[in-house]
């Protein structure tokens, strides 16, 4: 991991750190330096107050009997101390009377003096020092002494100072930038470890590695601990979920195949009897007409007669129904290109030579090409044209349109009319068999028609659905995956 990662906590630690022992070893840094300049600059006017005062007194006596060369001998004791740049004493009234001067070139400047009453005072002349002290005796004032001093030295030792104080302070900051370190690795190691397994689990969903622990018994070591036993919970969570979920799944393959077995008994069962059904059927069918037409029996039995055939031809078409669904759901799939108008075209024009009589208008979109079985989707076809033509009876002109409409999903087909439609509370019951949502009386029929048009759709893959209202005719929608060319 980076010193500097200012996304990580060891990045944002070690510079927090850093800037702060930066900031607190400078500061420390800055004031001893500044004090070591104090200190060593009130060391320079002490040493000149004090040589000052020895100056003065060893010139009493020459102020006092006018001993010029006296005085000057005392000033030129002064060359023993380097820092001296040059000394003047003045008289009473202000007039040099002796001087000494290191630098020849140099010559004294007294625009600074001690005012009345002032007996000592020093100034600043750029690096130098001025200091000035009044000489008495007795109470009575002989004169002054001033001297100035230059600060060289005092900067000399202020430069080395500072270098070894630099030199202390980057020892210092190392020092301290590897404490950081140390620290880092102790409290962000476990963290980064703690990191780096919540990453593994987030991405790899593996919930069986666990973060190492740390040798410490900190807050750090329970969050460690806690993470792990979060990471045991979850697992065993998972083992129990897995396990319910493989006794789960093994119970509804049992189920599954229980009724698939059920259903292939039953649907076995039905086609038996549908088909077994048929010949007995045929034989009353046939015994009726001939009774139907005895000579002289007519007015005795040929209402009886009629509704025989009336209702040997119902249980025909319900025999018919039942072989179609039968057929719906265990009659292999040949999925071939099927023109679905074609096929439209051909059923209406079925449905309206069987009754020639009614006025109905077709209207059919051309186009609608699909992969699918022939077969089969003559029947579901047949079934949703046929409901359309019948629940239109009552009506002086019907109307039965077939389309379809295209969006990104696929193809959606229709069937619509303008018949008597239904409640699209009881929607949920169309596609039942043997679920009718009106009597017989009204419109007749077995029930089975759009049930085995909705067995037929769900085997390609599709799924059918309607939109109606009483008296407002209704939608038939259907949907198959494999549409062919437009």
């Amino acid at each position: 991991m980076k010193l500097w990662n200012p996304r990580s906590i060891a990045g944002k630690l070690t510079r927090v750190n850093v800037l702060v022992s930066g900031t607190a070893l400078l500061l420390a840094y800055v004031a001893f330096l500044g004090y070591d300049l104090y200190t060593l600059r009130a060391d320079l006017i002490h040493s000149l107050t004090t040589e000052a005062g020895i100056v003065g007194e060893n010139c009493v006596t020459a102020l006092l009997f006018d001993d010029q060369q006296a005085a000057e001998n005392t000033l030129e004791a002064l060359s023993h101390s380097p820092h001296i740049r040059w000394a003047i004493v003045v008289r009473a009234d202000g007039t040099p009377f002796a001087k000494y001067q290191r630098d020849p070139s140099v010559q004294p400047d007294l625009r600074k003096t001690l005012l009345a009453g002032q007996s000592r005072e020093y100034w600043s002349k750029g690096t130098d020092i001025l200091l000035g002290s009044r000489i008495a005796f007795q109470g009575r004032q002989l004169g002054a002494v001033y001297l100035l001093a230059s600060t060289g030295e005092l900067a000399r030792r202020a430069v080395q100072f500072g270098l070894l104080s630099a030199l202390i302070l980057l020892v210092c900051f190392a020092i301290a930038v590897f404490a950081t370190a140390t620290i880092r690795d102790l409290v962000t190691g476990p963290l980064t470890k703690l990191a780096g397994t919540a990453q593994i689990v987030s991405k790899q969903k593996d919930y069986s590695v666990r973060a190492p622990i740390p040798g410490s018994s900190d807050e750090l070591a329970f969050l460690v601990q806690s993470f792990n036993e979060m990471l045991e919970q979850i697992q065993a969570r998972d083992r129990a979920l897995e396990k319910s979920r493989n006794e789960l799944e093994k119970r509804v393959q049992e189920r599954t195949a229980e009724l698939t077995e059920a259903n292939k008994e039953l649907e076995a069962f039905s086609y038996s009897v549908a088909h077994d059904l048929r010949g007995p059927l045929q034989h009353i069918t046939n015994i009726a007409f001939l009774l139907q037409n005895v000579p002289g029996q007519r007015d005795e039995s040929g209402a009886l007669m009629d509704k025989l055939i009336e209702g040997t031809d119902r249980m025909a078409k319900l025999i018919d129904d039942l072989l179609n669904l039968s057929r719906a759901t265990s009659t292999p799939l040949h999925r071939t290109p099927v023109d679905l108008s074609q096929m439209t075209e051909r059923i209406l024009g079925n449905l309206k030579a069987d009754d020639g009589m009614r006025e109905v208008r077709f209207l059919v979109r051309r186009g609608a090409r699909v992969i699918a079985d022939e077969g089969l989707m003559q029947v579901a076809l047949a079934n949703l044209l046929g409901n359309a033509w019948k629940y239109t009876s009552r009506l002086d002109v019907a109307e039965i349109e077939f389309g379809f409409t295209e969006d990104p999903k696929g193809a959606v087909y229709f069937v619509r009319d303008n018949g008597a439609g239904f409640n699209p509370r009881f929607a949920d019951r169309l596609f039942r068999p043997f679920q009718r949502l009106h009597s017989q009386s009204e419109f007749p029929g077995t029930g089975v028609g759009l049930a085995t048009a909705q067995r037929i759709i769900a085997r390609h893959g599709g799924k059918i659905w309607a939109e109606s209202n009483v008296d407002s005719g209704a939608v038939f929608y259907f949907t198959l995956p494999y549409g062919g060319e437009k």
